[in-house]
């Protein structure tokens, strides 16, 4: 059961740092996008393959990192001025194709309700009956997304694709002509764009145009999308982690603190991603800026104790996950792998102690 005293104490003691500041955070968006130009003229015109691939890595990692931006700015934490906020939301999300207004609708209003609901998080787990019901192409879909090359394909067909793109049925009747807009908006920025990287392939008479696309738009994307879905897969995904079926069920078990992992990267990780893996303190209060993470976190490990889950990034951590956390029984809350047999045990019997990996 919530500590419902604990929780308010926690709440509180985060409010002193939802504080944007307006130079930090333009300072470190000038820096995003410098870094992602260079990335893309580096993938474009370099003359050696290996080039062009460290420039693809550099744009694709420059998106992600201004998605990050992106994503505070939507929360009204980047910067002190709400329309500033919406705007630079909108510039953030342009390298990678992100509809601000289905962003705002998908993540601010559904995800932030209460995480690792079924439904409201990237990576819900199925149950064994779920999974059963798949035809086979479908199941041998799910076994894919939940492996490591799966990670970027999971998060651009399920994610970005059905919700953050472009408006669809489902779109609430309010938000569709600011979702057209913004769809608009994506699609101004791939014709500008593109038109960009075919000029610097005829000013350079190499690459061919095509190339030019594909080395400076096309795989920035597929890298993107594979740190996305890393990033997201490894926020909520951990043995300790239950999850729900209703947002009932899981206010009267955890507080938001204990439903996200703190993966521990090396600290020029977390300086070049704004902190994102610093990610449990973001649920408490998503009002909390970037550069203030890793203080709200140190705070929130001290008040939660053994509740909080750590984890050291290691490729073998994430393998353990991927053989551990394949389908999940709802009733016990406890994962199974995909032949349905429990991987962990029930989440009754799970005592909230020792994390994995000391807190920094």
């Amino acid at each position: 059961m919530v500590d419902t005293t604990r929780e308010k104490l926690i709440r509180e003691a985060s409010d002193v740092y939802a504080q944007p500041n307006d130079a930090i955070s333009v300072a470190a968006f000038a820096f995003d996008i410098a870094l992602y130009a260079t990335g893309v003229v580096t993938a474009v015109l370099g003359q050696v393959w290996w080039l062009k691939i460290i420039g693809a890595v550099v744009a694709g990692t420059a998106t992600s990192t201004l998605f990050i931006l992106g994503h505070d700015a939507a929360h009204k934490s980047l910067v002190t001025s709400g329309k500033a906020n919406a705007g630079l939301a909108r510039i953030a999300f342009l390298p990678c194709l992100h509809n601000y207004t289905l962003w705002v609708i998908q993540h601010n209003r559904l995800h932030h309700q209460f995480t690792n609901v079924r439904g409201l998080n990237s990576f819900s787990p199925l149950s064994v009956t779920e999974y059963r019901s798949l035809p086979r192409w479908r199941r041998i879909v799910e076994r894919c997304y939940r492996s490591v090359p799966g990670f970027g394909l999971y998060y651009l067909f399920e994610r970005w694709w059905k919700d953050k793109y472009f408006p669809r049925r489902s779109t609430p009747a309010a938000k569709r002509v600011p979702a057209w807009l913004d769809f608009a908006l994506l699609g101004l920025w791939v014709a500008v764009s593109w038109t960009g990287l075919v000029a610097l392939a005829i000013w350079d008479r190499q690459p061919s145009p095509a190339l030019a696309i594909v080395w400076g738009f096309v795989v920035p994307f597929a890298v993107w999308n594979t740190l996305m879905g890393l990033t997201a897969y490894l926020q909520h995904t951990n043995p300790r982690l239950p999850w729900f079926r209703s947002q009932s069920e899981a206010r009267a078990d955890r507080s938001q603190g204990e439903l996200a992992t703190h993966v521990i990267y090396p600290l020029w990780y977390d300086l070049l991603s704004h902190n994102i893996m610093l990610h449990a303190p973001h649920h408490v209060n998503p009002r909390i800026p970037w550069f203030r993470l890793r203080a709200a976190q140190k705070q929130l490990h001290a008040l939660l104790g053994d509740a909080a889950v750590v984890e050291q990034m290691t490729m073998k951590y994430v393998l353990r996950l991927t053989r551990t956390c394949q389908l999940y029984d709802y009733d016990s809350r406890q994962w199974l792998d995909f032949a349905g047999r429990p991987t962990t045990l029930p989440a009754a019997s799970v005592a909230r102690c020792g994390s994995l990996a000391p807190a920094s």
